[in-house]
């Protein structure tokens, strides 16, 4: 096993390890293991955003312009990235704390799907692109193939999974009938898991009450669809990003793995 392969793999198991310790360490470990998890996403999402801004510059500006110095990226495009991925990583350390054990089972099956896709695109790439350019090329499609295909397993394993029966109860009776009253003990944990299972259990409501003709809720049928595609996307994005950063810091030190 590589180096690289054993570091993508030391990620799952560190996610995989961090849901597993008791709740008090478990709310511990929660900042180390965010700030990780939002580095290396923010690495491999700059680095993507660096390279579109820069050749938009040098497709459309003089160097010599004012406006190429400014928008070449910098402290503001940085933060935003940075921004983002702090949220997304969040949003997956919370949905980690109640995801399904055939979930886990995609996400270590994620390791060797963005490996080989990193290595094949690689292959295929190095006789059309530069090499100081592939690396970053690679990833750039590397990430919207990963994140489509652990996608669509996400939700095929979504939809197998069994679910509350909410047919016929208003929002209102669902929710403290079906909500869950363990949570964790520490505030700020056990606030964000009870919002991301209200969430969820909004869109299981959504999803068996609301289907059909426009004058019977479909309009709102579509809306949970849509919310449950949004939010599965965004967890699988993040974890597949996380991977992704990996890849980007092993490249970055030049590492032949």
């Amino acid at each position: 096993m590589s180096r690289l392969s054993l570091a993508c793999l030391t990620v799952f198991v560190v996610l995989l390890c961090w849901r597993l310790v008791p709740d008090p360490y478990q709310a511990w470990l929660l900042m180390p293991v965010w700030v990780v998890a939002s580095w290396l996403y923010f690495t491999s999402s700059f680095e993507s955003a660096l390279q579109r801004r820069r050749t938009w510059l040098e497709q459309y500006l003089l160097v010599e312009s004012p406006g190429h110095r400014l928008l070449r990226g910098g402290l503001l495009l940085a933060g935003c990235h940075l921004l983002v991925a702090a949220l997304l990583c969040l949003f997956l350390l919370v949905a980690l704390r109640r995801l399904d054990p055939l979930l886990w089972l995609m996400l270590l099956a994620g390791v060797p799907v963005v490996l080989a896709l990193n290595a094949g695109l690689r292959r295929r790439l190095a006789r059309h692109v530069k090499a100081e350019a592939l690396p970053v090329l690679t990833r750039r499609f590397v990430v919207p193939l990963g994140a489509g295909l652990l996608l669509l397993v996400y939700l095929a394993i979504q939809l197998l999974l069994p679910q509350p029966d909410l047919r016929g109860m208003s929002w209102q009776q669902a929710v403290p009938a079906q909500l869950p009253s363990q949570v964790s003990e520490v505030a700020i944990v056990g606030l964000l898991e009870r919002l991301h299972a209200l969430l969820e259990l909004t869109l299981q409501w959504a999803l068996q009450n609301t289907l059909g003709d426009y004058a019977h809720g479909g309009l709102l049928g579509l809306a949970g669809w849509s919310l449950l595609l949004l939010t599965s996307a965004a967890f699988v994005w993040a974890y597949v990003r996380i991977l992704a950063g990996v890849v980007t810091q092993f490249d970055k030190r030049g590492d032949p793995s």
